[in-house]
């Protein structure tokens, strides 16, 4: 089934790594969508989130063809890599690329999703290989506003996704068409967002619709990181309400902007876990990047749940591996295979930048040159730094 496997290398075993999990981790199960399992209940009060990072990043990855890479592939990918104009243009193709190889899977099990994971080959929904979905034409939106407007503006990022949404958008989710169905009649999205939560309740109102396409905010404030402790938030209640909704955007955005910044991998992560702990969601979030996809399967029918996918791309981030053996784990774990990839790959292409992307890919993605323009937009705003 999975096209990447954890490396059986001395003493680096997932057996070892489960226990790396705070007590914060250890009290998440209480609530909706993710229940870790009942062993997280040991007393490890001294370790921390930068413990789990650290493990996680020392294991190695090993690929279809057996090459065992790890720290050594991200340290590759460090150095190979360009400066920040060429990080922004990799967070916004690999988000892409995410989303096309993911695609033609969404919503099966596991075991359903075919080893190896074919590279943007497959057509899905009547749509030809290496074609995006939602996923990337809100990104895209986001993308746009940002290079117009000089920076997050609410009604123009609305007001781009309900043009989007008029003209016959496909695969749309519910609770993201719900939003967009009642700010089409002329109410506000974010008091929509709000009433819609209020209405269907906590339980299912945690899904990844605004996680999914919110990496490109952190890209455009790289330099400006305490600002994002508020826009990403703010960008994600437009649809979607829920606190952890709002705590997995903000996760997600801090952890572009330091990759996009140049630090490392690792060091990205533990900045936009410990920004997001303390946060409804928070330590929910800190276990899943650990146990995603192992003691907590991603594929069951709470699968879009918008923690698994910021949980499961930090995962990839910290794992160390490349892009590509990363992103086809991800897929073949099942569940939301697009959202999941799409995000995981927006961090990747952060990390690797575009020239650290996969040019067979890159080849057979869809609408590669204007998604490459329209991210050299952001380039500016991502070389802006706060004011002193």
């Amino acid at each position: 089934m999975a096209a990447v496997a954890m490396a059986a290398q001395p003493g680096c075993h997932m057996s070892e790594i489960i226990p790396l999990i705070t007590t914060r981790g250890k009290r998440a199960g209480a609530r909706a969508f993710a229940r870790p399992s009942a062993r997280l209940g040991r007393e490890l009060e001294s370790v921390t989130i930068a413990d789990i990072i650290e493990r996680l990043g020392s294991c190695g990855v090993a690929g279809g063809d057996g090459q065992v890479r790890g720290m050594d592939a991200a340290a590759h990918s460090l150095a190979a890599r360009g400066g920040p104009p060429d990080r922004v243009v990799g967070c916004v193709l690999g988000l892409a690329l995410g989303d096309a190889l993911g695609a033609p899977f969404e919503g099966r099990r596991s075991d359903e999703v075919p080893d190896p994971v074919p590279a943007l080959r497959l057509p899905f929904a009547g749509r030809p290989p290496g074609s995006t979905t939602d996923d990337t034409a809100l990104a895209r939106n986001l993308v746009r506003s940002l290079a117009e407007r000089g920076g997050l503006d609410d009604g123009d990022v609305v007001r781009r996704h309900l043009e989007w949404f008029a003209s016959g958008a496909q695969g749309i989710g519910p609770l993201t068409r719900r939003v967009l169905t009642r700010a089409s009649r002329g109410e506000p999205a974010a008091h929509a967002a709000r009433a819609i939560w209020h209405d269907r309740g906590p339980e299912v109102s945690a899904t990844n619709g605004s996680v999914m396409y919110c990496a490109p905010l952190g890209a455009a404030y790289a330099n400006r990181p305490q600002e994002l402790i508020e826009l990403a938030p703010r960008l994600s209640a437009l649809t979607h309400y829920d606190q952890r909704c709002r705590t997995a955007c903000l996760a997600i955005s801090l952890a572009v902007a330091a990759l996009i910044r140049g630090e490392p991998p690792q060091d990205a992560a533990t900045q936009a876990l410990a920004a997001a702990v303390d946060r409804e969601g928070g330590e929910e979030l800190e276990f899943l990047v650990e146990e995603a996809g192992a003691s907590r399967p991603i594929d069951g029918p709470d699968q879009g749940f918008c923690l698994f996918t910021a949980g499961i791309a930090l995962q990839a981030l910290v794992r160390g591996g490349g892009l590509e053996g990363e992103l086809r784990r991800v897929v073949s774990l099942g569940g939301d295979t697009d959202t999941n990839a799409a995000v995981a790959g927006a961090l990747l292409g952060a990390r690797d930048g575009a020239g650290g992307l996969p040019p067979e890919w890159l080849g057979r993605l869809r609408d590669r040159e204007a998604l490459e323009a329209e991210a050299r937009g952001l380039e500016g705003l991502a070389l802006t730094e706060e004011p002193l």
